[in-house]
């Protein structure tokens, strides 16, 4: 939830090729960020992500290579990566709706693949970071709550 933050604010940064960096490294697992091209609606990516294993004994340094899709009309975003060599997929479609109150509701179906093995890991990792990041919206828009 983004109070205060009208949709086409929201949308325009949560989207842009100019901010993609920063919406990447809300994710305390995400470093080298390197934009690859971002042509008109589609924005292309990559960065690494830094997994912990076995209670952090095993470090691991996974490449990300991901393309967003963006909808203006639908107020939405499609969001596809690979990861480890393409054994981990996901598939992320992010939503953006106005609120009675001028704000903005961001919400985000999540979907992917990987090997049964890192089935556990990959769910729960992922789903602490993905709700760690998305609760750092706000301070991309600290602009909006001065």
């Amino acid at each position: 939830m983004l109070p205060k933050v009208p949709i086409e604010a929201a949308f325009r940064r949560l989207t842009s090729g100019s901010y993609i960096e920063r919406v990447v490294r809300l994710s305390d697992l995400a470093s080298d960020f390197q934009l690859i091209s971002n042509k008109g609606t589609v924005i292309r990516f990559q960065f690494v992500e830094n997994i912990s294993v076995l209670g952090g004994l095993i470090k691991k340094k996974v490449p990300i290579v991901a393309q967003q899709t963006i909808h203006p009309h639908k107020r939405t975003l499609f969001y596809e990566s690979e990861g480890d060599k393409g054994k981990v997929k996901v598939n992320k479609w992010r939503t953006f709706k106005a609120t009675k109150d001028g704000g903005t509701l961001v919400s985000e179906i999540v979907d992917g693949e990987c090997p049964t093995l890192y089935q556990p890991v990959t769910k729960r990792e992922g789903k602490k970071a993905l709700i760690a990041a998305m609760n750092k919206y706000p301070t991309l828009f600290n602009d909006f709550y001065k």
